[in-house]
């Protein structure tokens, strides 16, 4: 009889244990979901890793982008600009890379948002995200601006090189356009009405440092992302 209380008494609690970790039950408390929300907010729309660092206890910025982005684009945004101009034929030195890079996140930081709960559920909880962005209307204006600008600073002498197959004029002119670009972006200012974002989140569990964590997250990663991306530039 004592072994079989025993053995009971080890499921169960092997059973609990297996609850506070992989559903957040049996007394396990979550950070709330507005700000595991909002952390990933950061994350997706400034590449900024701190707030789920702080949040979740990842040990490095890399750790927090492997594990919330499928792979290739789990880097930071000054490798990913520099692989889309490598793929793109156009050749930047590691200095003018941070300069777009910074232009980028300086702009991307205008962005401002916030984060509620408006609906709470013991397996489900609604957050309503208001984000302030861009107007696509306006940076089309931009781009048009930098293209015009490259345009007309483009001799027939170097067009023709160009067509020629010189690859390292047409890289020089391609860097001064994302200059304009970038600089066109650093001028404009967000709306100052906010896009509404409904996220619907549920308890998913997510590889902090080789374990299994549990956190309020988006039921729907692909949407969240979408919508992140609609509401800052819509």
């Amino acid at each position: 009889m004592k072994r079989v209380t025993k053995k009971l008494l080890a499921v169960v609690a092997a059973m609990a244990v297996l609850c506070m970790t992989l559903t957040g039950c049996g007394g396990s408390k979550l950070d709330p979901a507005d700000q595991t929300i909002g952390a990933l907010f950061e994350l997706a729309a400034k590449d900024n890793t701190t707030p789920m660092k702080n949040l979740l206890g990842f040990e490095s910025d890399d750790a927090v982008r492997s594990a919330f982005f499928e792979e290739g684009y789990d880097m930071g945004w000054a490798d990913q600009l520099k692989d889309a101009l490598v793929s793109a034929g156009v050749e930047m030195s590691d200095a003018d890379i941070q300069d777009l890079t910074d232009s980028l996140t300086a702009m991307m930081n205008k962005v401002t948002y916030t984060a509620e709960i408006t609906s709470e559920e013991k397996d489900k909880t609604v957050v309503t995200l208001k984000v302030n962005g861009y107007s696509m209307s306006e940076m089309n204006d931009v781009m048009m601006d930098a293209a015009n600008a490259m345009s007309e600073s483009l001799t027939e002498e170097d067009q023709l090189a160009i067509m020629e197959g010189d690859t390292e004029l047409l890289s020089s002119y391609m860097q001064q356009y994302l200059k304009d670009f970038l600089a066109g972006l650093g001028t404009l200012e967000t709306s100052a009405e906010p896009s509404e974002i409904t996220v619907n989140c549920e308890k998913l569990a997510v590889e902090v440092n080789g374990k299994p964590t549990v956190a309020w997250l988006p039921s729907d990663m692909t949407k969240f992302a979408n919508d992140v991306q609609n509401a800052i530039f819509k």
